[in-house]
């Protein structure tokens, strides 16, 4: 049983206060490459790479870049060597192999004009740091511009999905639904048992966490507005809330996608659906939720065709470029000012199985359930978790504070670490036991200290009093 946390100030304030976005764009000044759109943003960790992009459209002649740029979080910094790079390009695929590190870019469009059908490119590249390098496979997709791809953690491949295979046609034959993988040889053509519908024009975000990478939407001959997750083997179709898209009207392609593991949201922004571009940020929550965060007042205009790419030294997702009435080349960074954390405080004392151990399974976000779980309980123990708002202090007197001074069954070095305002008394489930808190929904409570610790007790077969380890959370707003 639990339970309610509603003695303790912090549980008293209100369930049904709504929640404004928190998660916010700010515009960095940094001089980056020439304005461009149709790109795709990757990142190795430390920044964001963009290549080539769509830079001019005169009289309906396109010019392309064939320039590759790093954002480190402040400076834009031109990497293309002086000879050797790919063709420029723009609408390719483009993922980070970080189990090789590199950088790998495949087909994409270099025509004359949009009304040129002249075949799209089918070639890969691959960037070491320093120099390009034009593979040879001995299989390879067909052509094609406006495919989606994703590194897979789990197979060390490079998952390529859709894209539009008929240049200057927009029946719904000339939108793939093939699904490749490239190892760093060859291609392979996988053989999952359900596809989606042939489209392009959708992005993967990647979830390193669930292993599983999310496409919403895209295009066919019209707007798409469905979800699916990969696995890197199986295509699985998702239940979900209507997606992104304006006005009631869902269905979404061209626009920017990543996935943030801070907040453990995929956040997708801008693209085209019937009736124009948008400047929305929209985010789902991996299981069946999409939420519309709206426009932000001073945040990125409308846009089709940017990059996005969450950079992990950063802790920031950043958006580059794309189509409006004219190409674009600012920058943006988005992430919230308040995060959810929660850190291990001290070491635990043995109980009859050893040490009991507290951890969180999940982040105090505000608006949803914060679970607390405690492992290596005796057969017989009897476990609580208190709750309180320091590791430090505690009813006047510091933490650490020697449990036998208080309980003289508590083993040796036994310590309260956290203090405690609340106890509940948990389930002990073969050796584990968990606490689910329900956080309100109130962003007034970002920042606030929620502090936790297990105690446990044994009868058998003598008194007992052992302790976990302390975990110091700080509640977050997503």
């Amino acid at each position: 049983m639990m339970h309610r946390l509603a003695r303790s100030a912090f549980f008293s304030l209100s369930l049904a206060t709504a929640l404004a976005a928190q998660a916010t764009w700010t515009q960095s000044i940094a001089t980056g490459p020439a304005n461009a759109g149709g790109t795709t943003g990757v990142t190795d960790g430390a920044g964001m790479y963009v290549f080539g992009g769509l830079i001019a459209n005169v009289g309906g002649v396109f010019s392309y870049s064939d320039q590759l740029w790093r954002f480190d979080g402040t400076n834009w910094t031109n990497l293309s060597p002086t000879t050797g790079s790919p063709p420029g390009r723009h609408f390719y695929a483009a993922c980070w192999d970080s189990g090789r590190q590199r950088y790998v870019l495949f087909g994409g469009q270099n025509s004359s004009s949009a009304s040129s059908t002249a075949p799209d490119l089918n070639d890969t590249w691959e960037w070491n740091g320093t120099s390009w390098t034009q593979m040879t496979p001995a299989n390879a997709p067909s052509g094609r511009r406006w495919a989606a791809m994703y590194y897979d953690i789990l197979s060390a491949r490079c998952i390529l999905f859709g894209g539009n295979t008929v240049s200057g046609s927009n029946t719904a034959a000339a939108y793939s639904n093939e699904t490749w993988a490239w190892d760093g040889v060859n291609w392979t053509q996988l053989t999952p048992a359900t596809l989606p519908l042939g489209r392009a024009r959708g992005f993967f975000s990647y979830d390193p966490i669930r292993f599983k990478a999310i496409y919403y939407g895209g295009r066919n001959t019209g707007a798409l507005s469905d979800t699916w997750s990969f696995d890197g083997t199986n295509w699985t179709q998702l239940t979900t809330n209507p997606g992104p898209g304006s006005l009631g009207v869902s269905g979404l392609f061209a626009y920017g996608a990543t996935y943030d593991p801070l907040r453990d949201r995929h956040v997708i922004f801008g693209g085209t659906r019937t009736g124009g571009t948008l400047a929305a940020t929209w985010e789902f929550d991996g299981v069946a939720t999409w939420t519309d965060r709206g426009v932000q007042a001073g945040g990125p205009p409308s846009r089709t065709g940017p990059s996005l790419c969450y950079v992990p030294a950063l802790s920031s997702s950043v958006l580059w470029g794309g189509f409006q009435t004219a190409f674009l080349g600012d920058t943006w960074t988005y992430q919230s000012a308040s995060l959810a954390s929660a850190s291990t405080v001290g070491i635990g004392c043995a109980g009859t199985a050893g040490i009991t151990q507290l951890t969180a399974a999940t982040l105090p976000w505000t608006g949803s359930t914060y679970t607390l779980r405690l492992t290596n309980l005796g057969g017989l123990a009897i476990p609580f978790v208190t709750l309180g708002f320091s590791t430090t202090s505690w009813s006047g007197g510091a933490l650490p504070f020697p449990l036998n001074l208080l309980a003289p069954t508590a083993g040796a070095g036994c310590n309260l670490l956290s203090s405690p305002d609340v106890a509940n008394l948990v389930t002990n489930n073969s050796g584990t036991a968990e606490l689910a808190i329900s956080i309100p929904a109130n962003s007034s409570l970002a920042g606030l200290p929620i502090s936790a610790q297990g105690l446990v007790l044994e009868v058998i077969p003598t008194e007992l009093i052992s302790a976990s380890n302390a975990v110091a959370g700080v509640l977050g707003v997503r």
